[in-house]
């Protein structure tokens, strides 16, 4: 989990440093991926418990 909480902090780095239109594409992607998280049907727990990976 800590490896890809820095990986988003080095990503939003390269992001903020450039203009939108060096990275309109990763923009694009980076927007979609945060609708679709609001829009995912499972909660956290629930997919956690799906994948084998919390326990009751």
């Amino acid at each position: 989990m800590e490896e890809r909480l820095a990986f988003i902090k080095l990503y939003v780095k390269k992001l903020k440093e450039n203009p939108d239109e060096v990275f309109k594409q990763q923009v694009k992607l980076v927007n979609s991926f945060l609708v679709s998280a609001k829009n995912f049907p499972l909660s956290k727990e629930e997919y956690l418990r799906m994948k084998g990976e919390l326990r009751d």
